[in-house]
């Protein structure tokens, strides 16, 4: 026989009170204890996951970024107008700043964060399935009637009935549940009351399925898919991570592309201004016979003041477009640091085709969540087929309860049953489980062939960024040839309209071939340095550093298997 003390009470009174003291925990704690096993979990799935770094382990919004320490532009440009005098004391920021900026503050990279944790947060409650699981509860009833106590007179007969219970149930790997139970009048039992208290139990139930179910396979298919989908999800946002910078310094390049298109505006538009200037002069003179010459620079000259001004609205718009994505509000005065358009050059990536194309199927990371989604399809069929056998589970119980013949409350050794029994299912309705099976069966194929295709567009990817890259080279070397060819076209017009051999319109088509001819040189350099970023990119070896910017691929990110 064994009796319940004091201590035992107070510990039962304890666990069927918890559930108001969590109802009492604040969000912070609740924060806490969640972070705290979601980013262990992030932080080992993140282990095995090349340049995964350490950006998963925080997701706490971020303040607005300083833009203090940053260095000031104290030039007011003329070619800017009065935009000039606007980026007077502005905000200076640089490539690596941007990149910075973006990784902490952008909103969308904030939100695939976000996803992997929330991925991560699935999988602590998968993990919860396989640990004792804690419940408590009880109910209690306060009944008040009306009893005849003798002729004409009643009284009122109340009766407050209670009981609790507590128990837990642990489900392990290989299937087996065990399931514990306690019950008891807990008002009574916490209060001290035993008088007359004796309906107490303890009862613990075994289940073990032996044919569908059994097994680790079978039991852990949720939790085995679900640490599969975390380990997937950092590789996805460890190629995002790859993908976002360039992007981030497409647009950075892009932007600093359309100031460069301001500064060739305003060139060819004051070099317009002193051809006219020299027309008017000769007009005046009498050195020209008509003023046909003048009118047509006068009427280039206000289409060339048109564009420059065009240009400007342009290059505000991508600056105002480029904050947005660098979590920097638009009303911030800011500007980018032309160092880095000047630094920009040619520089052609070692190796060959074939070599770029190797490289890209050993180190691709949604590859890698390609060929592991295959296995996970196989995984799935053979789980279908053992749901096809018949449901067959030993049970076992073992179940004591109290003495009713005793005031205190207790439960008694001599007053146990144990008892056991097969339960089983012949399933012989087939039909659902049949089709389960031909479904898993037809995705394990559709998911070879994803692999297939995924394989194939990564191939298609080199071999297009490969294709790019060469025709980006070609494309500035001829943008080059063409600057010189329409710098010494530009001077020969000019000196021909002095002398009075040429004509306005010959000068005006000069003016406006150079001005292409230097927005090509730009534009050229930048596609090809975007064009071997993306290259690097889809071949896996793009390496991303904490802050967002890249490393040398080449010399710092080996590929690596999965």
């Amino acid at each position: 026989m064994v009796r319940c003390c004091r201590p035992v009470r107070l510990f039962v009174a304890a666990l069927l009170a918890s559930p108001l003291i969590l109802a009492g925990c604040t969000g912070n704690l609740v924060k806490k204890r969640a972070d705290r096993e979601v980013f262990g979990i992030l932080k080992r799935k993140s282990s095995k996951v090349p340049n995964s770094g350490q950006d998963l382990l925080d997701i706490t919004p971020k303040p607005p970024p300083n833009l203090e320490s940053l260095e000031r532009n104290m030039t007011e440009e003329d070619f800017l107008g009065e935009r000039g005098k606007v980026e007077m004391g502005a905000k200076k920021i640089s490539l690596s700043d941007a990149l910075s900026y973006a990784v902490h503050h952008n909103r969308s990279y904030q939100g695939q964060k976000e996803l992997v944790y929330l991925g991560a947060l699935d999988l602590t409650l998968a993990r919860f399935q396989f640990t004792p699981i804690f419940s408590a509860g009880g109910t209690s009833t306060l009944s008040s009637k009306k009893v005849e106590a003798g002729l004409n007179d009643f009284i009122n007969d109340s009766t407050l009935t209670s009981t609790g219970s507590t128990g837990f149930s642990v489900l392990s790997r290989a299937g087996t549940r065990i399931a514990t139970d306690l019950t008891t009048d807990f008002v009574k039992f916490i209060t001290g009351d035993l008088k007359s208290l004796s309906d107490s139990s303890i009862a613990v139930t075994l289940t073990q399925p032996l044919l569908r179910g059994a097994g680790y396979r079978a039991t852990s298919e949720a939790l085995t898919q679900a640490e599969r989908d975390v380990l997937y999800s950092v590789r996805d946002f460890t190629q995002y991570r790859k993908t976002f910078t360039v992007d981030i310094t497409s647009q950075y390049f892009r932007t600093l592309q359309n100031r460069e298109s301001v500064r060739n505006s305003y060139l060819a538009y004051k070099a317009f201004n002193d051809t006219v200037e020299r027309e008017k002069l000769l007009a005046e003179t009498g050195q020209r016979p008509t003023k046909s010459f003048l009118y047509q620079v006068q009427q280039a000259q206000l289409s060339y003041d048109r564009r420059w001004r065009t240009a400007i609205r342009t290059y505000e718009q991508a600056l105002d477009d480029l904050k947005i994505q660098l979590g920097i509000p638009v009303t911030e005065t800011v500007m980018l640091d032309r160092d880095d358009f000047t630094k920009l050059e040619v520089i052609d990536p070692p190796g060959t085709l074939d070599d770029a194309l190797a490289t890209a199927l050993t180190t691709r990371l949604d590859l890698w969540n390609q060929r592991d989604q295959v296995e996970d399809a196989a995984r799935k069929v053979k789980v279908a087929l053992q749901n096809t056998l018949p449901t067959l589970n030993a049970v076992g119980t073992y179940d004591v309860k109290g003495d009713p013949g005793r005031s205190n409350i207790n439960v008694d050794g001599h007053r146990r049953t144990l008892t056991g029994r097969l339960d089983l299912d012949l399933n012989l309705n087939q039909k659902p489980v049949r089709n389960d099976v031909r479904s898993a069966q037809i995705a394990e194929q559709r998911s070879r062939r994803e692999l297939e295709l995924a394989e194939e567009q990564v191939r298609n990817s080199i071999r297009t960024d490969w294709r790019d890259l060469e025709l980006a080279r070609t494309q500035y070397e001829l943008a080059q040839r063409g600057l010189s060819l329409s710098e010494e076209r530009v001077k020969l017009e000019s000196e021909l309209l002095t002398e009075g051999q040429g004509t306005a319109r010959d000068l005006v088509d000069a003016q406006q071939d150079l001005i292409e001819a230097r927005d090509s040189v730009n534009s050229t350099l930048i596609t090809h340095t975007l064009a071997r970023l993306q290259l690097w990119r889809d071949m896996g070896i793009l390496f991303i550093k904490k802050e967002g910017d890249w490393a040398d691929v080449l010399k710092q990110e080996k590929p690596k298997g999965p």
